[in-house]
């Protein structure tokens, strides 16, 4: 266990510096950009040794998943991002272990999880865009992102915290720098929600093409982990 917490503590010192790097060839400090590491199919033993090595930030795409890892096995100071598509039948289930929902892609989604919400607190939220207009991928159009927003804002359930995108699944970097350009210019309209606004975009293959557009949070995994097992 050590040795692979040794492995892991060099792939985040080598993932840190590409990512300050980054920053710096877009002119921002290096505490600008935040760091999700996302664990799809990674033990809990692996998120430990992350959360032991001071990342803040996990980010899962399944509920189930969700539920096998998170049910008190793992300690520390750390927040759960849920960053998958989440399908209203499975909202119940996901709500008492998650701090963010970063893929709120519709209105009917915001409506369960304020029906199954329980206590005052609020989880915060993206809205998920589909900026690169592929009908394989989740997120609302880029017309429907405004008044989703304004829904987000007004739900007894949820703080709208920014936007989030996935890259396109093909292309090249003018392609992909488009969509983040999209989200930025998004971004800046819906900016009197949420004066912090948080821009969740950039993975593992594009996340320093989305740092110099403008990327607050970014979704990493195999970088930092390898190949999903």
């Amino acid at each position: 266990m050590e040795t692979d917490k040794e492995r892991l503590r060099v792939k985040l010192a080598a993932l840190q510096e590409r990512i300050e790097r980054a920053c710096r060839k877009a002119g921002r400090p290096k505490d600008s950009v935040r760091l999700v590491a996302v664990t799809k199919t990674h033990p809990a033993e692996t998120i430990q040794a992350l959360i032991d090595l001071g990342i803040k930030d996990i980010g899962e795409n399944r509920v189930q998943e969700i539920e096998e890892k998170f049910s008190g096995r793992l300690k520390g100071d750390f927040s759960l991002h849920l960053v998958g598509h989440l399908q209203t039948n499975k909202v119940g289930r996901v709500l008492p272990f998650v701090n963010w929902i970063q893929s709120v892609d519709r209105e009917k989604l915001v409506s369960r999880i304020e029906f199954c919400r329980t206590g005052t607190s609020k989880l915060k939220a993206l809205v998920e865009v589909n900026t690169s207009g592929e009908a394989s991928k989740s997120g609302c159009t880029p017309q429907e992102c405004r008044a989703l927003c304004e829904r987000v804002c007004r739900s007894s359930a949820l703080e709208f915290c920014g936007l989030m995108t996935v890259g396109p699944l093909s292309g090249g970097e003018r392609e992909v720098r488009e969509s983040f350009s999209v989200l930025r210019r998004l971004g800046e309209t819906c900016r009197d929600l949420a004066p912090g606004l948080e821009l969740s975009m950039g993975m593992s293959g594009d996340f320093e093409w989305a740092i110099e557009e403008g990327s607050t949070m970014i979704r990493v995994g195999t970088v930092l982990l390898g190949n999903r097992l």
